[in-house]
């Protein structure tokens, strides 16, 4: 009897027929369910989706069993996914009937779990899984060695994604191929697929513009916590989500959240509401405790979905613990809300109540902050328009952000990517070793002694935004060129290199402190850091009171 004659009978959907080790095989994909398997080196696998012949599954994973192969290609599947000889792929697609209506998009996702070892003298990346679709029975075994076949696009590391959306379609073939390795590697790559007709079934969530698409950033780190922010989001309810703590998983899976799932760490988290952040729109803010110290971690965010998907998640957000004692990580201030970073404190201390310290910087900065507060109160703001875009509100808040990233600066670790590193290739950070006792607030060393400690400089942008938002009798100025820069840092993106080590700057690691204004408005530091700012404004007497190092 012919395995294809017995695809008819339902119960075969669930007790697979294997054609011999001879012989290609291909795995038949159910509606929504995530396969397991196991590929080796030099192997290739086929699967194959048909929309109109399925009914949604429950969502699970679904175990690997791993069966005979012929010595190209290793097969593991399990008890509900059907396995079909090729050559009965394309008459078991024409045996079923189409269903009434508009035609489902179908989503294909690949994520690798893990992958093989390399020798000890490997230096380079482990080389990714490649991923091949047709949608037509002319070719229902696509791969690398087919003609005009090309692999999907491999952007994310570890995570590969298709829809037909653009070409609609009822019936998918797939190819999933290993590269062929050389002596001296160990074990293979095992990968989920899953297709679906409601959604991907790993869905990677890329952050848009507009916020539709739910984020997460990292704000900083102390020695034993982390905190993070999410995207804005309208209404009283807040969005369900959960951050995942990992160790870190291979960079060549950075994008995999099963790769992600080998390496979970379990640690306290206190989940709040916050109006920090641009625009002082509602979000969420995650506080991460109990990491151990100089540790590199990666975290994702978790957002479950309707219909019983797995949760989609968002991109990796790679961070290091600090080894410093005297940088703890402060955020919630009731004055300087923006300021969620760690700042300077005593190193010997390390115990000390977080809140204490975190109320006794803010209060500082409400004392200094009220000159500013009364000069600007004796402006007629009510009927003395100064500008067409700029209020004395503006003036108020953006001075206030300002002064506080002068009275309370970012305590970081320490770089040899720094702007004042003429020798750097690519972006750099703003930083600025602080001798003992030299604190720019003079009030950090009389309070918290913290000793030799490294400055991560504001953005140049938030001494900018005084000088566009506020009266012009208030007469504020902004450095320019050298002492410019010894001030205040600019912001970069992008990734640089020294001594063989790469390190990316961006939002989660930035090269300046930008106080939670949005990256799209730092636009004075897009520029060159020679850049110098009109010297037709003259100093604001009440800044006397606040020392600026030079």
């Amino acid at each position: 009897m012919q395995p294809m004659l017995l695809l008819g009978l339902p119960f075969l959907l669930f007790f697979p027929c294997i054609t011999s080790a001879q012989n290609s095989v291909t795995v038949a994909l159910n509606n929504s369910q995530i396969v397991n398997n196991v590929l080796p080196s030099g192997g290739i696998q086929h699967y194959f989706f048909d929309s109109n012949s399925q009914v949604q599954q429950p969502t699970v994973a679904i175990p690997f069993i791993t069966t005979a192969a012929t010595p190209h290609a290793s097969t593991s599947i399990a008890s509900s996914a059907s396995v079909l000889p090729t050559a009965s792929v394309a008459l078991h697609a024409r045996r079923l009937l189409p269903r009434a209506g508009s035609i489902a998009a179908i989503y294909l996702t690949v994520t690798v779990c893990s992958q093989p070892q390399p020798p000890s003298s490997y230096e380079g990346f482990v080389p990714p899984l490649q991923v091949f679709v047709s949608t037509t029975s002319t070719n229902s075994l696509p791969g690398p060695n087919v003609p005009e076949t090309s692999p999907l696009n491999t952007t994310y590391s570890g995570f590969t994604s298709w829809n037909s959306t653009l070409s609609p379609t009822t019936q998918l073939w797939v190819g999933v191929s290993a590269p062929a390795l050389a002596n001296g590697w160990t074990g293979n790559w095992t990968y989920q697929i899953g297709t679906s007709t409601i959604a991907p079934m790993h869905e990677l969530l890329i952050p848009s513009s507009d916020d539709s698409i739910a984020y997460m950033t990292l704000d900083d780190s102390d020695n034993n916590n982390a905190l993070f922010l999410t995207s804005s989001y309208q209404g009283s309810q807040a969005p369900n989500f959960t951050v995942l703590i990992t160790t870190n998983p291979p960079q060549e899976l950075a994008y995999s959240i099963c790769a992600a799932q080998k390496f979970v760490q379990s640690h306290p988290v206190n989940y709040t509401m916050t109006a920090r952040g641009p625009f002082n729109a509602t979000r969420q803010q995650a506080y991460v405790s109990g990491l151990s110290p100089a540790t590199r971690y990666t975290a994702y965010l978790m957002q479950p979905r309707s219909n019983n998907l797995p949760a989609a998640y968002g991109p990796p957000i790679s961070f290091s613990t600090k080894s410093e004692l005297n940088c703890r990580l402060i955020y919630g201030l009731s004055f300087c809300d923006q300021v969620a970073y760690s700042v300077a404190t005593n190193p010997n201390d390390p115990g000390a109540d977080i809140w204490n310290l975190t109320q006794s910087y803010d209060q500082n900065a409400v004392q200094v902050f009220q000159p500013f507060a009364t000069a600007l109160s004796q402006f007629n703001c009510d009927t003395t328009q100064y500008s067409l875009v700029r209020n004395c509100t503006d003036c108020y808040n953006d001075y206030k952000n300002w002064m506080c990233s002068v009275l309370i600066p970012r305590c970081t670790t320490p770089s040899p990517f720094n702007q004042e590193n003429d020798m750097n290739d690519g972006p750099s950070q703003a930083l600025h070793e602080v001798p003992f006792n030299q604190s720019r607030n003079p009030w950090i060393d009389s309070t918290y002694s913290p000793n030799q400690w490294t400055e991560l400089l504001p953005c140049v942008d938030l001494c900018y935004r005084v000088v566009q938002s506020c009266p012009p009798f208030m007469q504020f100025n902004c450095p320019s060129g050298d002492i410019a820069t010894s001030q205040y840092g600019y912001w970069q993106t992008g990734t640089a290199s020294q001594n063989g080590t790469n390190v990316v700057f961006d939002i989660n690691n930035p090269t300046c402190n930008r106080m939670g204004l949005n990256t799209s408005l730092l636009v004075l530091s897009g520029a060159l850091p020679s850049l110098s700012i009109p010297s037709s404004f003259y100093a604001f007497t009440v800044l006397a009171t606040i020392c600026l190092f030079i």
